[in-house]
């Protein structure tokens, strides 16, 4: 065992974990993006599969960086930070794929509103991985990034309550109730997003006066 990495841990490592969680979560969204899209063409089957296979990768990356935490004594940040940001970045992926279930399972056609949202979702995901990029090599790209990320999760936030809105217009009641929850978990991703950007702000800060 090495015991210097044991006590400070590889100046990378953390920070090339939370790269791939963010990239499987990028590719998780473009999954959700193409099931939204496409819904109706019989190729759902199999995005469902690899959004299944995807979501287990993903999981395993945030137990290894969990794994990872119990057994350094020093992180390059703040490790609470590190906890956080890993956790919300599983939130993304988790609620994006509960998203193409809940369609498959509901038998929804997703609407303009659903096609929005994940279109949103996937751009604002993609700002996040680059942020996470340019985390502690430059701070001001970073904080752009992330910004940019928060801009897309309002906008998301935006289209969710006209489509909520909408739903007062609906006769269909157990359509509404079904569609809402897939509103509702996208609105959820949009939140993750924005914790993402604001921990990735606050390691920052933190970083330019340590």
């Amino acid at each position: 065992m090495n015991w210097k990495n044991l006590l400070t841990g590889s100046s990378t490592v953390f920070q090339d974990l939370l790269i791939r969680q963010l990239e499987l979560t990028h590719e998780m969204t473009a999954l959700l993006r193409d099931y939204v899209h496409i819904h109706g063409s019989g190729e759902e089957a199999g995005i469902k599969e690899k959004a299944s296979d995807l979501e287990h990768e993903a999981d395993d990356i945030r137990q290894a960086l969990v794994d990872r935490l119990v057994q350094t004594f020093v992180t390059p940040f703040d490790r609470e930070d590190i906890n956080h940001l890993s956790c919300a970045i599983d939130d993304i992926c988790d609620y994006s794929e509960n998203t193409i279930k809940e369609i498959s399972v509901y038998e929804i056609k997703p609407d303009i509103y659903v096609t929005d949202m994940v279109d949103h979702l996937h751009k604002s995901v993609g700002k996040l991985l680059e942020a996470s990029r340019l985390l502690g090599q430059d701070n001001r790209g970073c904080n752009v990034a992330s910004m940019e990320a928060k801009s897309l999760e309002n906008k998301i936030e935006g289209i969710y309550r006209k489509a909520i809105a909408h739903l007062s217009n609906e006769l269909d009641i157990p359509y509404m109730i079904k569609i809402r929850e897939v509103y509702r978990h996208l609105s959820n991703a949009a939140d993750r997003v924005d914790a993402v950007a604001n921990i990735m702000n606050s390691i920052v800060i933190k970083k330019s006066f340590a």
